[in-house]
């Protein structure tokens, strides 16, 4: 196993607050649901907490490529228009998740 294997295959915590935690597993940066802390997935026409199968906002069934710098590009201006998140910050996490 390379160290860049090594380094997808943890989860990097890219941001949190009190509103939203996001977090990067596997090279994809994602929202974890309000409700359990967890990952989302689709079922049957909606998008649902994998913890508690509470239908939540399709928001949560995102993921954002970190490496796809467009794909990256989307999310970080997603990131600092909704939260009151740093640019360097939301570098910085992305380095340590790549």
């Amino acid at each position: 196993m390379t160290e860049t294997t090594e380094r997808r295959d943890r989860i990097v915590e890219i941001y949190r607050d009190d509103t939203a935690h996001v977090v990067a597993y596997a090279g994809v940066a994602y929202h974890l649901t309000p409700c359990c802390d967890a990952s989302a997935k689709g079922s049957l026409g909606s998008i649902v907490c994998r913890s508690c199968y509470q239908e939540v906002c399709p928001m949560y069934g995102m993921g954002w490529a970190l490496t796809d710098d467009k794909d990256w590009a989307r999310f970080r201006a997603y990131m600092l228009a909704e939260y009151p998140a740093s640019a360097p910050s939301l570098d910085e996490r992305r380095a340590l998740a790549l």
